[in-house]
């Protein structure tokens, strides 16, 4: 398995993104803006997981609005404080998704739901940025909490509102940034979830190197030597490459191609842990 590798910064595709169309791999950098603003005004596409209507991520927030309050399960009790979020990956367009929850979620338990859904690896550190604050897990604070760190213990309604935006990030050694937004706040009942996945982004095919096909393979020694990395069932393993078993799956998030990672973990693994 491959030690921790730091994170590309974005890629982009060629035109716009549909169902089932293959995209050609391009390095970017930081040092590329014109490239990376490229990548950021290619549309994607998401399927609501309320109602099963697909449409572009801008058309999503708009259609969340209505839909969601709509598929409100029916619960006892008063309605409670809910708030919606746009998760999206910091450098690329291409990995977002909406959320709703409790106002009474803490933003450790929003932290255990980044890594399960697109995190997790090795059980690296994280924190929120919440404007001048860091939030961070509290085991980790210890004797070395610095000025303006804080415990992710704390209930997201008391420190977040419509329309504040603010960042995570897992692993400060190959570190997968996200940002987050809220887009949505209102009354309503979520039954007995705290938290649920509204929509999410259509996974990106990628274009296998050597044969064009639809890659399921990721090389980490040639994301940093050459314009593709990606491959196919039939070329992963004999590509031309100094280390060919250097191989990740092609998965549907932000941290793909990095440290360890290999795709979202089942749901068990956090209520059994």
């Amino acid at each position: 398995m491959p030690g921790c590798l730091p994170p590309r910064r974005g890629r982009a595709g060629n035109g716009q993104h549909r169902t089932g169309e293959r995209i050609r791999f391009k390095t970017l950098t930081l040092a590329d803006p014109a490239a990376i603003m490229a990548d950021m005004s290619t549309t994607s596409y998401g399927t609501c997981n309320l109602c099963g209507k697909r449409m572009s991520k801008a058309g999503m927030t708009r259609h969340l609005e209505a839909c969601a309050p709509r598929h409100d399960p029916p619960a006892m009790g008063r309605p409670a404080r809910i708030l919606r979020l746009r998760i999206e990956a910091a450098w690329s367009s291409w990995y977002w998704m909406d959320v709703e929850l409790r106002h009474d979620l803490t933003l450790q338990e929003l932290d255990g739901f980044l890594r399960l859904t697109w995190l997790e690896c090795c059980g690296h550190l994280s924190s929120f940025y919440i404007g001048h604050d860091e939030y961070t897990v509290p085991f980790a604070l210890g004797d070395f909490m610095d000025m303006g760190q804080r415990s992710m213990d704390v209930r997201i309604g008391k420190v977040l509102g419509k329309g504040d935006r603010f960042r995570h990030i897992y692993d400060f050694g190959s570190s997968t940034e996200v940002k987050l937004r809220v887009t949505g706040e209102r009354q309503g009942k979520l039954g007995d979830d705290y938290l649920r996945l509204l929509s999410r982004n259509e996974p990106p095919e990628w274009e296998c190197d050597t044969c064009g096909a639809t890659a399921t393979w990721i090389c980490t020694v040639c994301m940093y030597e050459q314009d593709n990395p990606f491959y196919c069932e039939a070329h992963a393993r004999n590509h031309d490459c100094d280390d060919p078993e250097m191989l990740l799956p092609v998965v549907n998030s932000p941290r793909m191609g990095v440290c360890a990672y290999t795709g979202a973990l089942p749901e068990e693994y956090w209520s059994n842990a």
